[in-house]
């Protein structure tokens, strides 16, 4: 029941709507089922209490299926449309980019997880650069440090997640690889146990990852799962001034539709 019912953002997918350059998107329907017309609705308009959207728009909501990122990306067109669709969304701009990156919301939880979203198609290398590039931008030490309503701390986690060099996609035990800020970090479990990241020839130029160990063994993936880690152990990263091939040929993270 709940697998089927967590396919049915397909519902709301139009196929026949195309912004930017780019085709197939989240668009409401009415009573009868059928999608609203141009008039009433665009990709780009955003939206408040009583409309189909809320504090985000067409274009940023139809990147959101964490579940299931595997469809979301053939719904796009496949792996190059859609990282050419991410591109597009952090560089084009309409909007004062004071609270924007591009399309990106940084200050809103809607588009939270869209950095990382080229982990899901092995283009990690372009997440380390977006994410290293809101971390050093968008946060500061001043009384507007924060580039949002921190929301009981949710734009505190962004940081903090990001910083020690993955974050978590909500509702799967998944965790994506970014870009490691500090050079040591340990993280006191609920267990007892204990998670030690290191990150090697760290840099504010060094934002891309060379090669990473998981206790001791490659880990060859752009992501890991808290079942590796909640008995503690030890995350090892080692980084460089240019993308290499790291993770460009591992295995992706896990989807809905893989099974």
């Amino acid at each position: 029941k709940y697998y089927k019912n967590a396919s049915n953002w397909q519902n709301t997918w139009n196929d026949k709507i195309t912004s930017l350059g780019f085709s197939g998107f989240a668009w409401p329907r009415n009573e009868e089922g059928k999608y609203w017309d141009k008039e009433h609705f665009s990709t780009l308009k955003g939206g408040n209490w009583g409309e189909p959207t809320y504090e985000t728009f067409s274009f940023e909501l139809s990147f959101y299926v964490p579940h299931d990122m595997k469809s979301l990306i053939q719904k796009c067109g496949g792996e190059e449309i859609f990282t050419q669709r991410l591109d597009t969304f952090f560089t084009h701009k309409i909007w004062d980019q004071r609270y924007h990156i591009g399309l990106f919301q940084i200050a809103n939880e809607p588009g939270f997880l869209i950095p990382s979203l080229y982990n899901y198609v092995n283009r990690q290398d372009k997440t380390a650069e977006i994410v290293r590039y809101i971390l050093k931008n968008r946060y500061k030490t001043t009384r507007d440090g924060i580039p949002g309503n921190d929301d009981s701390g949710s734009m505190s986690a962004w940081y903090a997640f990001h910083s020690i060099g993955f974050y978590p996609n909500a509702g799967q035990d998944t965790y994506l690889i970014s870009s490691p800020v500090f050079n040591t970090v340990t993280i006191h479990l609920e267990n007892g146990k204990t998670l030690k990241v290191i990150t090697k020839k760290n840099n504010d130029k060094n934002i891309y990852i060379q090669s990473a160990t998981l206790n001791g063994k490659p880990l060859n993936k752009n992501w890991f799962c808290h079942k590796d880690i909640c008995e503690g152990g030890t995350l090892e990263f080692v980084m460089g001034p240019k993308p290499s091939k790291w993770s460009r040929a591992g295995e992706l993270p896990p989807s809905m539709s893989d099974k």
